[in-house]
């Protein structure tokens, strides 16, 4: 018979063997693993080896640098950039509702791109401006001069003085994924005492946004990281620091006005390079430019007037003397494709002419025309400036 003395002996029993067997497992849980840290026995291996002069392969850790036990850490990464992002004031002059003419102000954020002081921005940052005016991580500021802008893919590079400069380069090996990390630094609100660092994820990819009439963004990167007015050209990096995009825009309502959140837009990289490479060798961007007023084919009313197709981009009119009017092109015609690249929309087709082809390429066309298909060779221009 178990007394009331032998239960509470055998209760402690059991109690300190619990408590002894759940301090093994926390020890074992709580310490570097072999993933992350060599152990003691490892580490004697190791040094026998470098005695012996026999090649090992060192232990990997899994986590990456920005990663702090499976915890997102970015601040190593935004230590290490953040000299090479700048914050940027541009002065335009405006006339006041007295008819007089007094100075306005904006501000934005660039990225630097290489040692000699080559800075990236927003076109929006700078446009019409009389004065530039960056001011670098240490706070000192330099006169920037412009060195070339395009309001089409609203970027723009500057030029700092003097130099070397902390940089951060645009070409890079990195191919985001939707899901990928992302971290934006932006001078944002102009705020006093540095630049703004949010952390989020890349959304979506190839997004397209008309920021102005006439003018649409393509290829762009969606993100849910927080972009406020001041962050426009300021720099969206992966987690290992590499330059992902340059952050452009936020959309804040829905086309029925509903307010919306987390859906930011940052021009990608690859385009960024494409561009700011033609505006320090030219001053400009080249375009390639078919000459016509387009729309959408609607496919509800392609449907009512019988016509076999569903997609492709009707010409409403043509320019004077432009290449679609010099080689044929017809006002009611319907651009089906641009050598086999097939045209679905205005926004596809824009996207060939910026993207695929140049001035001075001859391409074919193929257009639906008095219920035909038909292919006429077209000779690109350069678009004029808008």
């Amino acid at each position: 018979m178990v007394t009331t003395k032998h239960y509470i002996k055998i209760l402690a029993s059991v109690t300190c063997i619990l408590l002894i067997w759940g301090s093994l497992i926390s020890c074992n849980y709580l310490r570097p693993t072999a993933d992350n840290q060599p152990s003691s026995t490892e580490t004697d291996h190791a040094d026998n080896s470098n005695n012996n002069n026999e090649s090992k392969e060192s232990i990997t850790p899994i986590l990456s640098s920005s990663l702090d036990y499976g915890l997102l850490n970015v601040a190593d990464t935004v230590e290490e950039v953040r000299p090479s992002v700048v914050s940027i004031v541009s002065e335009t002059v405006v006339i006041s509702r007295y008819g007089r003419p007094r100075p306005a102000f904006g501000s934005g954020t660039g990225v630097i791109f290489t040692a000699s002081g080559l800075v990236l921005t927003n076109n929006h940052v700078i446009e019409k401006s009389n004065s530039i005016t960056v001011t670098m991580e240490d706070g000192t500021q330099e006169r920037a001069k412009l060195i070339g802008s395009d309001p089409m893919s609203d970027l723009a590079v500057l030029k700092l003085p003097n130099g070397p400069y902390p940089y951060l380069p645009l070409a890079t090996n990195s191919k985001p994924r939707v899901g990928d990390w992302v971290i934006a630094i932006g001078n944002a609100l102009a705020l006093p005492g540095g630049p703004t660092v949010t952390v989020g994820v890349i959304s979506a990819l190839g997004r397209s946004l008309e920021v102005a009439n006439g003018i649409t963004l393509f290829d762009l990167i969606q993100t849910d990281t927080v972009i406020n007015p001041g962050s426009s050209g300021g720099p969206l990096l992966n987690l290992s620091g590499e330059l992902v995009g340059i952050n452009t825009a936020v959309q804040r309502f829905s086309d029925t006005g509903t307010l919306v959140e987390g859906v930011g837009f940052a021009i990608n990289v690859q385009t960024a390079t494409l561009i700011s490479q033609q505006l320090v060798d030219l001053g400009r961007v080249r375009w390639a430019w078919i000459g016509a007023f387009l729309d959408d084919l609607d496919p509800r009313r392609a449907a009512e007037a019988g016509l076999p197709i569903r997609e492709g981009v009707v010409v409403l009119n043509l320019f004077k003397d432009g290449p679609a009017h010099k080689y044929g092109v017809k006002r009611g015609d319907i651009i089906l494709s641009l050598n086999n690249h097939k045209v679905g929309t205005t926004q596809t087709l824009a996207k060939h002419m910026r993207q695929t082809f140049a001035p001075g390429d001859e391409i074919q066309v193929e257009l639906y025309r008095n219920g035909e298909r038909i292919t006429i060779p077209i000779m690109l221009e350069e678009r004029p400036k808008i």
